[in-house]
């Protein structure tokens, strides 16, 4: 977002809704032999700019204005992947995901949401449906005349509405991202905190609905980096970054922070809070408050939380195993997390951290074949585990994750949305949470809904841990664009073993067969006694997508996973 792009613009009336009775309002009506429309816009083949309908230019990096000027060259037709490159690039090697990166751009400037304008072509490549200059037809005149009088209707109407209704006057949201904070507590205490400070302030801030907050997970990875703020930000896409230090001496908490402008680098405020351990959660909202100030954002009032310093530990554990699991997706991890979680329950029965933790975690080890015992007993402990989490702390994000989780698993994947929802609106930064909806609505069917909320976590997740693209490779090969399937199954710089399943589905959708026996014999090298019928007895209560399930199951044997 370009830095004060959330300054409240101009009032202007937009004249919208027309397009279905096939009006147009064009700058000017005449085109050039050099242009060609796109949707509602036009684009100057040699030049490569691109114009809206009063003439002003829209705004695409260089790359995707050549990919748009490639496929603009051969109208209608189909251009593979291949020739893209040959021609946009030269044939110089590339990042796997450039060329859907390119259309991903061109089709946000276009507002091509149903990729009607730009097309896929499963396996083949990708087709512009485009209108050269002769083919603009003349309307009948009797049509164009009703048309017309329509029009100036819907006009009218929409001119008094937009007189008479309250205006919107919300500006665009500015992007905060919060650095993980340095440690400055005593040897005896180093540690202790991890990132509580920064997190829950990150959890703090994404209650207040008119900004932005970048994940943890993106802003995290700038931990202990050489970069200046300015280059930080601009990685992440912020307008402003919070920095700081905690330091805990056994008893009480000192907490600094510094809002930083992320073009100037210029030090907004900065503030130190001293306060008692169990004061933690009332800081961080105080800190949260004073950076809704600065950044212009109203300021909601919260009632003061406090934590007692057995749910401070708990949540110690929960992050630490979320760290684990995320950083090392295997095995061995889940079950260090399981063993800690455990303890966690029985040293602090009263804090909903180990709950929720292990909800989460037998939640991956059932689903993946990471833990032994009876199912049924393991699920219903799942479940009890996620619902007594939510008893204890009702406003925890991640109590509402792991219920959703829990549901879902156990097959009641419209209530499991509804928790996710939940969490959401207690932590719209949280992608961990947006994962699970993304998840719950591929398995309902839902596959478009499921890449809107996986775009939306790629806004506060730029820099796009795995389970991003791994979830939308899946939603992508549920669509049947396999294509697009393995450039997003690609585009993240590496993924778990356990992932090698869904690619060996988009290998199999895609042809290459080669390729799907190979991932597969990658995750079975993993997960030795997987068989299509245990993968039929977990997703069959679970996946309600029409024929997904079944298309599934034929990839799964034909990739040579073995059937019992």
């Amino acid at each position: 977002m370009p830095k004060g792009a959330f300054v409240k613009p101009a009032a202007s009336v937009a004249i919208v809704g027309l397009e279905g009775l096939g009006v147009v309002f064009p700058k000017r009506n005449d085109l050039k032999s050099s242009e060609i429309r796109v949707g509602t816009l036009v684009l100057d083949r040699s030049s490569g700019r691109l114009r809206d309908a009063d003439g002003i230019a829209v705004e695409l990096r260089h790359q995707s204005r050549e990919v748009l000027v490639s496929l603009a060259n051969n109208p209608n037709q189909i251009v593979t992947r291949k020739a893209l490159i040959e021609d946009v690039w030269a044939g110089r090697a590339i990042a796997d995901d450039s060329v859907a990166q390119c259309i991903a751009d061109i089709r946000r400037a276009l507002g091509d949401t149903d990729k009607r304008i730009v097309e896929t072509v499963p396996r083949q490549g990708y087709r512009l449906v485009a209108q050269s200059p002769d083919a603009d037809g003349e309307m009948p005149r009797r049509r164009r005349g009703v048309v017309l009088m329509l029009a100036a209707v819907l006009l009218v109407a929409m001119v008094t509405t937009y007189f008479t209704m309250p205006q919107d006057d919300t500006p665009d949201a500015p992007v905060v991202a919060v650095l993980p904070f340095d440690d400055f507590s005593n040897e005896p205490h180093q540690g202790f905190l991890s990132d509580a400070i920064s997190e829950n302030i990150i959890t703090a801030l994404a209650g207040f609905p008119q900004m932005a907050v970048i994940s943890r997970r993106s802003s995290f990875q700038f931990r202990d980096s050489s970069l200046g703020v300015s280059e930080i930000a601009e990685a992440l896409g912020a307008d402003f970054v919070l920095e700081g230090s905690q330091q805990y001496d056994g008893s009480r908490l000192t907490i600094t922070a510094q809002l930083i402008d992320s073009d100037t680098e210029a030090h907004i405020w900065a503030h130190e809070i001293n306060v008692p351990l169990e004061a933690m959660l009332e800081a961080n909202s105080q800190i949260s408050r004073m950076i809704a100030r600065a950044v212009g954002s109203t300021v909601i009032d919260t009632a003061g939380a406090s934590m007692t310093a057995g749910d401070v530990s708990a949540l110690m554990i929960s992050n630490a195993a979320q760290s684990r699991i995320m950083r090392s997706f295997t095995r061995e991890n889940l079950l260090i997390n399981i063993s800690e979680q455990e303890k966690s329950m029985r040293d602090y029965p009263e804090s909903a951290w180990g709950f929720l933790g292990q909800a989460i975690s037998l939640r991956i080890g059932l689903q993946y074949g990471w833990v032994e015992g009876d199912e049924a007993e393991l699920r219903d402990k799942m479940f009890e585990f996620a619902r007594r989490g939510v008893e204890l702390d009702p406003n925890n994000f991640l109590a509402y994750h792991a219920l959703g989780r829990a549901l879902m698993f156990n097959g009641e994947v419209e209530d499991a949305t509804r928790a996710f929802k939940q969490g959401i609106a207690l932590n719209p930064s949280s992608t961990i949470v947006g994962n699970g909806l993304a998840v719950a609505l591929i398995y309902l069917g839902r596959t478009d809904e499921a890449l809107e909320v996986l775009a939306q976590l790629q806004r506060i997740d730029p820099l796009r841990h795995f389970d991003l693209s791994w979830n939308k490779a899946w939603a992508l090969w549920q669509a049947g664009d396999c294509d697009a399937a393995l450039d997003a199954f690609k585009a993240s710089p590496s993924m778990p073993i356990a992932a090698n399943k869904h690619l060996a589905a988009i290998h199999h959708c895609n042809g290459n067969e080669d390729e799907a026996k190979r991932a597969m014999s990658d995750y079975l090298s993993e997960n030795p006694n997987w068989t299509v019928e245990r993968v039929r007895n977990i997703e069959e209560r679970i996946w309600k997508a029409p024929g997904a399930l079944e298309r599934w199951l034929l990839a799964m044997e034909a990739s040579g996973m073995p059937l019992r």
